[in-house]
């Protein structure tokens, strides 16, 4: 066999790379039924990848806390509502004040401008999140996480409370 040398690397001519275009009929269809096969199991992850484009969380209201249990003194927590891509919420630690927020979600980031509840000045501050695309039984979805929080699936009264609380001073500024 002919091969080359070209800055260490080996080649060889291209007559021993070349594949053989002849091939049978049923061999090709069969090929052409596996890709259209392979290509429909795909429709539902193409579908959440556009329907994730559009919205990374689903509508509802969440509650996410740098502790997974809820309550816990010293922890931060952020209840939120979203819809679409906006959302709004509120930042606290048990027993303290709590800040109000509202923003955009996507799929890599919150950005939020928070509301500082003594001086009543908004600051931006932002969140890095991450989408990951979840298959199963045969339903497409998306598991969304806050870096630095664990999402926490029932509210108490509290985080209820603060929730309307900042709903009802969001809807205010507008």
């Amino acid at each position: 066999m002919n091969t080359e040398h070209v800055r260490g690397v080996i080649t060889y001519p291209m007559t021993h790379l070349s594949v053989h275009p002849r091939c049978p009929k049923f061999v090709k269809s069969a090929l052409v039924v596996l890709g259209a096969t392979l290509l429909s199991g795909l429709a539902p992850v193409i579908a959440f990848a556009n329907s994730e484009s559009s919205a990374p969380l689903a509508d509802g209201v969440y509650l996410y806390g740098q502790s997974p249990a809820a309550a816990q003194p010293g922890s931060i927590y952020m209840v939120f509502e979203v819809t679409g891509r906006q959302t709004v919420g509120g930042f606290y630690m048990p027993s303290s004040s709590f800040d109000c927020f509202s923003g955009d979600i996507s799929s890599t980031r919150l950005d939020l401008t928070v509301i500082d509840s003594y001086e009543q000045t908004s600051h931006p501050y932002s969140l890095a999140v991450q989408t990951q695309p979840v298959l199963a039984a045969g339903q497409a979805g998306a598991e969304f996480s806050i870096n630095g929080f664990t999402r926490i699936e029932a509210l108490s009264e509290i985080d209820e409370h603060i929730l309307e609380t900042c709903q009802t001073v969001q809807a205010d500024t507008i």
